[in-house]
C-alpha cells in the first residue's frame, strides 16, 4: 500500500509539473520586457505586451465574437444532443456499432476537406462571412462529442426510472423535468463543456466560413506564434485560457452547479 501510494504521489506530481510548466512559459513570455539568450529568466518584466494586446483594436471584438460563437455553438449542440441521443441509446433498429460510426463520421472525414465543401454550399446561400455560417460549421464539428457523452449517459441511466413514472401516471414532461434532468446533469455539464472548449479553439472553419470578415481569438493567436512574436502570442493564449474556462464554469453552474463535498 505504502509503494502505491508513494507511485500514485509521483505521478501526481509529474503530472502537475507538465500542466504548470507549460503555464509558467506562457506567463513568462507575456510579462518578459528583454529575454535573450542564454538566459533562464527574461532580463526585464514588464506589462509592455499585455498594454500592447489590450490597445489592439481587434482585442476586445475577437475575444466577444469567440465567446458569443462558442455559446451559441454549445446550446445549438446541447438542443440537438439530448433528444437525437436518447432515440439512439434505446432503439433497437440500428446496431450500436453503426450508431458510433455515423456519430464519428464528421471527425472521421478530412477536415479540409468538409470545410472546403461547406464553403461552396454556404457561398451559395450566402452564409459566408456571417456568424450563422460559422455556427452552423461549428455546430457540424461539435454535436459529435456532445452526442457521444450524452449517449453514454443515457445508457448508463437506462429506461427505469422513466419507465416507472410513467406507469404511475406522470407525463413525459415532468419525467425529464423531475427524473431525467437531475441525473443526466453531469452527462449535460461534461458535454457543454467540451462542445464549448472545442469549438472556442476552432480556426480552420472560423477562417474559411468567416471569410476573415469576422475575428476570433484563434485567428489572432496563430499569426503571432507563427511569426515568432512569442510575447503577443503567450498573453493571447492566457486569453484564451481565461476565457474557455470562464465559459466552463458558466456552463457548469448554469446546468449542474458547482457541487463542494458530499450531500447526504
Amino acid at each position: 500500500m505504502r509503494l502505491s501510494s508513494k507511485r500514485s504521489y509521483f505521478f501526481g506530481f509529474f503530472a502537475a509539473v507538465l500542466t504548470l510548466l507549460p503555464l509558467l512559459l506562457l506567463v513568462l513570455w507575456s510579462v518578459s520586457k528583454k529575454w535573450q539568450y542564454p538566459g533562464l529568466w527574461p532580463q526585464e518584466i514588464g506589462l509592455k505586451i499585455f498594454k500592447q494586446m489590450i490597445n489592439e483594436p481587434s482585442f476586445l471584438p475577437a475575444s466577444l465574437n469567440s465567446l458569443l460563437i462558442a455559446s451559441i455553438t454549445t446550446l445549438i449542440s446541447l438542443l440537438i444532443a439530448v433528444p437525437a441521443a436518447r432515440y439512439f441509446a434505446f432503439q433497437t433498429i440500428l446496431s450500436q456499432r453503426l450508431i458510433e460510426v455515423l456519430i464519428y463520421l464528421p471527425l472521421i472525414l478530412p477536415a479540409i476537406a468538409v470545410i472546403t465543401s461547406s464553403q461552396v454550399l454556404f457561398l451559395q446561400l450566402h452564409l459566408t462571412g456571417t456568424f450563422s455560417g460559422i455556427i452552423l460549421i461549428h455546430t457540424y464539428l461539435c454535436l459529435p462529442y456532445a452526442m457521444q457523452v450524452l449517449l453514454a449517459s443515457y445508457r448508463q441511466l437506462g429506461e427505469g426510472y422513466s419507465l416507472t413514472a410513467e406507469s404511475l401516471g406522470a407525463s413525459s414532461w415532468s419525467i425529464f423535468w423531475q427524473i431525467t434532468w437531475p441525473l443526466l446533469r453531469p452527462g449535460m455539464t461534461t458535454a457543454a463543456s467540451l462542445v464549448f472548449i472545442v469549438s472556442f479553439s476552432q480556426y480552420l472553419p472560423t477562417f474559411f466560413i468567416g471569410g476573415g470578415r469576422i475575428l476570433t481569438l484563434p485567428l489572432l493567436l496563430l499569426p503571432y506564434a507563427n511569426n515568432g512574436r512569442f510575447g503577443l502570442a503567450s498573453a493571447y493564449s492566457l486569453v484564451f485560457l481565461g476565457c474557455t474556462m470562464l465559459g466552463v464554469f458558466v456552463f457548469k453552474k448554469a446546468i449542474g452547479g458547482i457541487q463542494r463535498g458530499t450531500k447526504r
